[in-house]
């Protein structure tokens, strides 16, 4: 999980959102709840520059695992709500509540899960390196110095389930192979150079800049 900048807002949500919410919140009123709301109500969010304003925000990886969305693991693209719409019905069409997660990490794990004393953290708001710290040895992230939002984070979004912190770790490891195979030739300079430029094309960019902080060249 990494920190990204927020874009600017959707035209459609730019344009709607006031009244998109506004229609919500009294057909919750006439409903009795949330549950109840018919769906079109609800998923009006689900607009085409909305998705792709996300997509490009980040840069097409899941916003908790970062997995590449359309490839392999990460299957499809789902607007995540940080908060959840159920829970809070106000924010379902608020832009910075908006984020691009994997099918995996949106249904399976985060669903609608809260915790309102320590949330999980917000990758456009939250400096995330102050709360989870990446195990390059394992794979898996830890909460930095019992940071409980990072403890939400990690359980909330299974940040260290098994088939992802084995993902991370075999890339970490394949690093190490082609880092090797550079340093042999003295092009070590070169390796970081390329995978500064190229990270963003594979899975868990966290992962190689883990790995390039701790290659120091004189």
């Amino acid at each position: 999980m990494r920190n990204v900048t927020r874009t600017s807002t959707p035209k459609s949500l730019a344009s709607n959102s006031v009244e998109w919410t506004n229609e919500l919140i009294n057909e919750i009123g006439k409903k009795g709840s949330f549950d109840k709301v018919d769906d079109s109500y609800k998923n009006k969010y689900r607009q085409e520059d909305i998705k792709e304003a996300l997509a490009r925000m980040y840069n097409n990886h899941c916003c908790y695992c970062e997995s590449i969305i359309g490839k392999d693991y990460a299957t499809y693209g789902r607007i995540e709500h940080l908060k959840p719409r159920s829970i809070f019905p106000q924010n379902c069409y608020e832009w910075n509540n908006l984020h691009w997660a994997c099918e995996v990490c949106n249904t399976s794990y985060k669903r609608t899960q809260w915790d309102a004393i320590n949330p999980i953290l917000d990758p456009c708001k939250d400096m995330i390196s102050a709360h989870l710290v990446f195990d390059k040895s394992t794979g898996r992230y830890d909460e930095d110095k019992s940071s409980s939002r990072g403890k939400t984070t990690i359980k909330h979004a299974g940040l260290n389930r098994d088939g992802l912190a084995a993902a991370r770790q075999s890339k970490l490891l394949e690093l190490a192979m082609h880092y090797k195979e550079y340093k042999r030739n003295g092009n070590e300079k070169r390796f970081i150079d390329y995978y500064n430029v190229v990270k963003e094309d594979f899975d868990y960019p966290s992962v190689f800049e883990a790995f390039l902080e701790e290659i120091h060249i004189d």
